[in-house]
């Protein structure tokens, strides 16, 4: 495990250099202005397309779309990953993270829209991804061979360790239960929701999702109302923090820049193309009211990572790599010692207030938020493989090589549920970063598009109307799945224009025969 951890770290090494924050960054900014920072002027159209229940035999609902890609980014990044954030860079790299997220949105956007503008029909069901942007958008079907094999191997191996092995670790902690009894139970219950497939799946996270962001938010409001003393505090950490400012905390700014854009986009998942599917996946009449819907869980995601960091922030536990020691539990001594951080910090923070059943507590929603994020990657990872082998002629390996997929999948979960947490972690930001390098470089090419359907349907907006896509009105080809799904509104306003027509000619000729 030793040289597994030591090989995967000298990877990230390059895969998280210097080189990708500034690419992801600056993508961040390039997208948002282009876009008139739309994450932001249409709020009010997130909130109303996320509520829409259209849906078919075809597509899932907007609504469903969302909290199944809010599966994926509520996850224990925004739990464990703002911890081991805070740790390596300080109270600024909350800051940083919140900057970086609202920058993100307009990434999110972007795929998400883009995702749904190349969705094909498989089995009876809508498929999309990164992949088939790759293919129909660009021509690039290599880079859809690619992008898919490694959607295959980061969301069945690399990317649910790190969330099983928190679950594992976070009921050892508290309960004391058996990391490999952990792994056992947890991929029993997994194969009995996987093997629903997508109608299944979107359903659990329609429930389960809700329920967990309802619960950690509610919460973090009993933990700041106790320790409400210590709030200008905590901001003051955070902000000076930020900018290398205090003697506490000073020096940490380069770390805390990092780790800020890092945690932020492993837990909202912007720019992995990891929402794309579940976007695809919905039944909508425009892409960009998807594109706009998904879009609105990078605030909800950063609202949970948020709770992570003022809980640990206002309690005071949290450690840094620096060797600053906080005061807040009797354990933080112990723990810098060791070297541990992640769960523990969050689970020390809620025992502040709760000491007998804190930890417990912490380590069941946990388990929620993890369990379902694994769900949310292997409906990637199964999207890919319809990809990989579309067409009747591969249905039965299609099937054949899903269903070994899901064997694979209970395997990994358990196997990782059992190792070091270190491990666990390292292969993850491999598996993510990976990811954010070939989507965000392919969606530079695509962008164009993206801004073109965003005009088509604020200009519908304005005009009063309910916005549908007509891809022969925006001038975008290989899409002829959208004249299907919207044959009926494009061919009424066809049939409008012709009598519009017919009308402006016989008024030519009525003035022409007067004159």
């Amino acid at each position: 495990m030793e040289y597994i951890k030591d090989l995967v770290d000298y990877l990230n090494g390059y895969v998280w250099s210097t080189a990708m924050l500034v690419f992801v960054i600056g993508s961040c900014i390039y997208f948002s202005v282009v876009l008139r920072f739309t994450q932001v002027r249409n709020l009010k159209d997130m909130v109303r397309n996320l509520v829409s229940n259209q849906s078919s035999e075809s597509g899932i609902s907007t609504f469903s779309s969302f909290w199944t890609t809010m599966a994926a980014r509520v996850g224990v990044g925004n739990i464990a990953g703002v911890a081991v954030a805070i740790y390596m860079g300080g109270p600024g790299a909350v800051f940083w993270m919140w900057v970086t997220a609202i920058l993100l949105a307009a990434i999110s956007f972007t795929e998400c829209s883009l995702g749904q503008l190349y969705k094909i029909r498989v089995d009876g069901q809508y498929r999309g991804g990164a992949y088939y942007c790759a293919e129909n958008g660009l021509g690039w079907k290599w880079f859809g061979i690619l992008f898919a094999g490694v959607t295959v191997v980061v969301m069945v191996i690399l990317m649910p360790g790190v969330q099983a092995n928190m679950i594992s670790e976070g009921l050892n902690h508290s309960l004391g239960v058996a990391p490999w009894l952990t792994g056992l139970v947890g991929a029993v219950l997994l194969g009995a929701i996987i093997l629903g497939g997508i109608k299944r799946i979107s359903k659990f996270a329609a429930i389960l999702v809700p329920l967990k962001v309802g619960l950690f938010l509610l919460l973090t409001i009993v933990v700041l109302i106790v320790h409400a003393h210590a709030i200008p505090t905590m901001f003051a950490w955070i902000f000076s923090a930020a900018f290398n400012q205090g003697s506490v905390f000073g020096g940490m700014m380069g770390s805390a820049v990092t780790m800020g854009i890092r945690r932020a986009t492993f837990a909202s998942g912007a720019g992995m193309g990891e929402e794309t599917p579940a976007a695809a996946a919905a039944e909508t009449a425009h892409p960009v009211g998807q594109g706009l819907a998904n879009s609105f869980g990078i605030y909800m995601d950063i609202v949970v990572c948020t709770c992570t960091a003022l809980m640990i922030l206002v309690t005071d536990c949290f450690n840094t790599a620096t060797g600053y020691i906080g005061a807040g539990s009797s354990k933080m001594a112990e723990l810098a010692a060791s070297g541990q951080n992640g769960v523990v910090y969050t689970q020390e923070a809620v025992g502040t207030i709760m000491p007998d059943s804190g930890a417990v507590i912490v380590g069941v929603l946990v388990i929620l938020f993890a369990f379902t994020t694994i769900l949310s990657y292997y409906y990637q990872a199964e999207t890919a493989v319809a990809y990989l082998c579309y067409g009747d002629s591969r249905k039965k390996l299609r099937k054949g090589i899903i269903f070994g997929m899901k064997i694979l999948v209970l395997l990994v979960y358990f196997f990782f549920s059992t190792i070091a947490s270190s491990v666990a972690w390292a292969t993850a930001d491999l598996g993510c970063g990976l990811m954010v390098w070939l989507n965000v470089f392919m969606l530079w090419f695509l962008f164009p598009k993206a801004v073109a359907m965003l005009k088509d349907y604020e200009e519908q907006r304005k005009a009063g109307k309910t916005p549908f896509f007509d891809p022969d009105k925006v001038g975008i080809k290989n899409v002829d799945l959208w004249k299907e799904i919207n044959k009926d509104k494009i061919a009424a306003v066809r049939e409008i224009n012709k009598d519009k027509s017919v009308i402006s000619r016989s008024g030519e000729a009525y003035l022409g025969q007067n004159v």
